[in-house]
């Protein structure tokens, strides 16, 4: 090869190189915002209203930074997620922004983000046609805000929270969680994080647990309110489960637990087991197959006087301990 033709190949190749540096489909996302819709295309450079990216993933993977935000401009399925920045995905009211999950074992949005990351789907419909395992699972995160949601037809959990070290909250508002084998569960299985949660003016129906905070880990802790909330249909209705040095604190305000029914243990309207503490007031626990099952004598429910807890096959079962003494102050 002459020097001519040998300067020529490098400079091709620095060109080629140079493109492959600077192609905007391989650079770190930059944009604080970008749209979505079901006639957008992903490639590089999407996201603006008038070229919008089609999935959720290009859009998360390839244009928008942490901290940002993913809009829908119009509705479709945009597909499933795995989230491992602070994002917000928002539907504000253009229809229905479907994230489907037909695939048996897998999840529809799967939450891999930082210790102080805040993650929030507002507007979804999220639906496991039947065969995909969980709606939303969170594995690690700060925070974790789900509002206006409807979350369906999954082989496990609605929303399962399950992080493993350090401090997190979460916010379930306004949505509904049913027809699940689990609608809403925390259930860390190692570590000992600490959490705090909300879960308020949502529905949880038609799934084998409607809301099971399982907390059985040494040094893990919940405090938990669930307020303005409806637990029906399902065959257990809240499961508040503190054990093996995990703990749980958890309050029960303005609510309904109606029909859910099994047997044993199985039908409680609320269960506790282990060693948690619940606090009952202004709620309604009736029609199920036993109002509160209190299995064990290591813990404490408390069911102030404000409270409506008839028409149960058992208005209170098991062997621990109800303190119905306890009067609103």
């Amino acid at each position: 090869m002459t020097n001519g033709r040998f300067m020529s190949a490098v400079t091709a190749l620095g060109l080629i190189s140079f493109c492959l540096a600077v192609d905007p489909a391989q650079a770190a996302p930059t944009a604080s915002r970008a749209w979505v819709s079901g006639h957008g295309v992903d490639q590089a450079g999407c996201g603006a209203p008038t070229s919008p990216c089609r999935t959720f993933q290009y859009a998360h993977d390839n244009i928008v930074a942490g901290g940002g935000e993913i809009d829908v401009l119009d509705p479709a399925g945009y597909g499933p997620i795995t989230i491992a920045k602070a994002i917000s995905i928002v539907n504000d009211g253009v229809g229905t922004a479907g994230v489907q999950q037909g695939a048996s074992g897998q999840n529809a949005i799967t939450i891999n983000a930082g210790a102080s990351d805040a993650v929030t789907l507002r507007g979804l419909t999220i639906d496991g046609l039947g065969t995909g395992q969980n709606g939303v699972v969170s594995n690690s995160g700060g925070v974790l805000t789900i509002v206006d949601c409807v979350i369906r037809h999954f082989s496990s959990d609605g929303v399962l929270i399950q992080p493993t070290s350090g401090s997190m909250s979460f916010l379930i508002s306004s949505s509904n969680v049913s027809d699940n084998n689990g609608g809403v569960d925390f259930f860390p299985t190692s570590g000992a994080p600490i959490a705090k949660g909300v879960i308020d003016h949502v529905v949880v129906a038609n799934n084998a647990r409607g809301v099971q905070f399982d907390v059985e880990t040494s040094g893990a802790s919940l405090n938990a309110a669930i307020t303005n909330s409806v637990a029906s249909n399902n065959l257990e209705g809240v499961s508040i489960t503190a054990a093996l040095g995990g703990q749980v604190v958890a309050s029960i305000d303005n609510s309904s637990v109606i029909g859910n029914g099994g047997s044993g243990n199985t039908g409680a309207g609320i269960l506790a087991a282990g060693t948690p503490t619940v606090r009952l007031g202004r709620s309604v626990i009736a029609s199920n197959t036993s109002g509160i099952y209190n299995s064990t004598s290591g813990n404490t429910v408390y069911s102030y006087g404000d409270n409506r807890i008839n028409d149960n096959n058992t208005d209170i079962g098991g062997t621990g301990v109800l303190n119905t003494t306890v009067k609103p102050r």
